[in-house]
């Protein structure tokens, strides 16, 4: 009766957490457009069939590495066995006459579903204490202060959220472990306690202490591995033992042997079975093992396992393509953020890895970016700097798909950075090439600047402080003339390649890092090849493009700042 309050209970909190996730994501699943607050839902593709094969056979897991989907699934098969066959036992000897949870075949698929359960998640767990962490950065030139990789930003951030997901997964983890652990100690413990043999005898037999017990008795301690007190087994009674045991006991109960794990484990403690009996340390592992059970049920909608319910959801999403793009591009899908595992193996095929390498931005790793895109979704833009660095390193990306390739949850990640572009333009965060053509020249050249400075930009000396680089400039427009983004749009360019180097000339650096030219060139090395002085035109626009990145972020997180002090 209590363990079916308990249980009830457990059910209860499980449901209830179930719900509340549910209409919590959906809530968050929103759908938004540029420059404007959330919309309606937009509704995305399914791909069924895709969702269930991912589910049942990890298909994704098994392209990313055959031995860790040979680990994963036969833990889930383990699982699958013991919850449905041993947890759900009423049921199954209700559905199946044959079933008896004592005999040998199920003792041993038992112990064998038990011991891959276990192995597994000793498995995870070192994993997980030794999981993907990226290489230190080589060269540690951040575009933001405190943007290094162990400053402040995402990369702080990114340290605490990985020891909070380290400390839920280790718990969940310890969880699993707890309870394969505790049910092989329970099963060892009631083969050899003698108060669990003498209830059996009085629930199921009439026998007693002078109509054939000891004999059942004696027969149980030679073949079933029962340890009993001041008791020594006669070789007379070997016979009439093993008839009653087939009369009241083989229906149930075969010898224990087929439990290669327990039975081991029974003969490793029969020497502290007289203590324990005592005790009835068999009882309280039966309670310390379904209580592990019951806190599992419990917890799954609030713990790291919960991604057992959010990746099937998320692999029935169909894959955005070149053109759903354009309309999807602004949903942001939630299931898809909590399926996360943080497994690295994104990170690891990323093109865009060495920028992290040379800037140590940890903005750039897909793993660390969809947590962060979680967290801003979930609670908004708290933190000015790491969402600067989270845009920086969302903008860097190719969306070469390699990342939702190889995601073992079945993500579509592309989806999700084009999604996590619009929530961190609604919240205020655009890329800078918006910020440039945003912000006045007064500000961008530094006349108006706030009087909060986010921090001075360590820039090494380059082309556009070089007056030699560009000196020899005679303005005879040869490059403007050879520029194709000059004869595409000659209304939009402000300002050809021979005006970019005469403001060089002209000392306003400046005011050329917010020239059009700088942020629409091609880099076709037209005008650099056709210069007649040899000016190294193309790589001087780069360089202050570059520099204007810089500019546009400081900005970025002086207004983002203000704005977070002003609430």
């Amino acid at each position: 009766m209590i363990f079916r309050i308990l249980l009830s209970i457990a059910l209860i909190i499980s449901l209830a957490g179930l719900v509340y996730r549910f209409r919590s994501i959906a809530g968050k699943s929103r759908s938004f457009e540029k420059g404007s607050r959330f919309q309606a839902k937009t509704k995305l593709g399914l791909n069924i069939p895709g969702g269930v094969l991912n589910t049942l056979f990890q298909t994704k897991l098994f392209k990313v590495g055959k031995q860790r989907w040979l680990v994963h699934f036969l833990v889930i098969s383990g699982f699958g066995y013991l919850l449905v066959v041993h947890a759900l036992d009423d049921v199954t000897s209700g559905l199946f006459y044959w079933y008896q949870p004592g005999i040998a075949p199920f003792r041993f698929l038992r112990n064998i579903a038990g011991a891959l359960v276990g192995l597994g998640s000793i498995v995870f767990l070192v994993r997980r204490l030794n999981r993907f962490r990226p290489a230190r950065p080589t060269i540690n030139r951040s575009r933001i202060k405190g943007s290094s990789i162990n400053g402040p930003g995402i990369n702080g951030q990114q340290g605490n959220q990985n020891t909070t997901h380290q400390f839920q997964w280790l718990v969940s983890i310890l969880l699993i472990l707890g309870l394969v652990g505790s049910g092989f100690l329970l099963e060892a413990f009631r083969i050899i306690s003698e108060p669990r043999f003498d209830e059996m005898v009085s629930a199921y037999s009439d026998l007693d202490e002078e109509n054939g017990l000891m004999a059942l008795r004696g027969f149980w301690i030679q073949s079933y591995h029962l340890k009993v007190k001041d008791t020594t087994p006669r070789a007379r009674d070997f016979e009439t033992g093993r008839d009653l045991n087939r009369e009241f006991c083989m229906d149930c109960h075969d010898r224990p042997d087929s439990a290669f794990v327990s039975t081991p484990l029974a003969e490793g403690v029969k020497g502290l079975g007289n203590p324990l009996a005592r005790f009835r340390a068999d009882n309280i592992l039966y309670w310390l093992h379904y209580g592990i059970f019951l806190i599992i049920l419990a917890l799954l909608p609030f713990s790291r396992l919960f991604h057992i319910i959010a990746i099937p959801v998320a692999s029935t999403r169909k894959r955005v393509t070149p053109q759903s793009l354009e309309q999807e591009r602004g949903v942001l899908d939630f299931f898809s953020l909590m399926a996360c595992t943080n497994c690295g193996f994104c990170s690891q095929v990323c093109n865009v890895y060495p920028n992290f390498q040379i800037t140590g931005n940890a903005g750039i790793l897909p793993h660390v970016k969809i947590e962060a895109i979680r967290t801003m979704a979930e609670k908004g833009l708290k933190d000015p700097r790491a969402a600067v660095l989270l845009r920086s390193g969302n903008d860097d990306c190719t969306r070469c798909g390699r990342c939702g390739d190889i995601c073992p949850a079945g993500i579509d990640l592309v989806r999700v950075w084009e999604s996590a572009d619009f929530l961190m333009e609604g919240l205020g965060c655009p890329d800078n090439y918006t910020q440039v053509f945003d912000t006045s020249l007064d500000q961008w050249t530094g006349q108006a600047r706030p009087s909060q400075e986010p921090g001075a930009m360590a820039c090494l000396p380059g082309l556009a402080d070089q007056v030699e680089s560009f000196e020899n400039c005679v303005q005879c427009t040869i490059c403007t003339n050879a520029c194709p983004v000059v004869a595409y749009d000659p209304g939009g360019t402000d300002l050809g390649p021979h005006q970019v180097m005469n403001l060089l000339r002209l000392g306003k650096k400046e005011m050329a890092t917010a020239s059009p030219m700088v942020w629409n060139c091609l880099t076709c090395y037209a005008c650099q090849e056709l210069c007649p002085q040899g000016i190294r035109i193309t790589d001087i626009l780069l360089e202050l493009r570059a520099q204007g990145q810089n500019r546009a972020e400081q900005i970025k997180l002086s207004k983002l700042t203000f704005q977070g002090a002003d609430k």
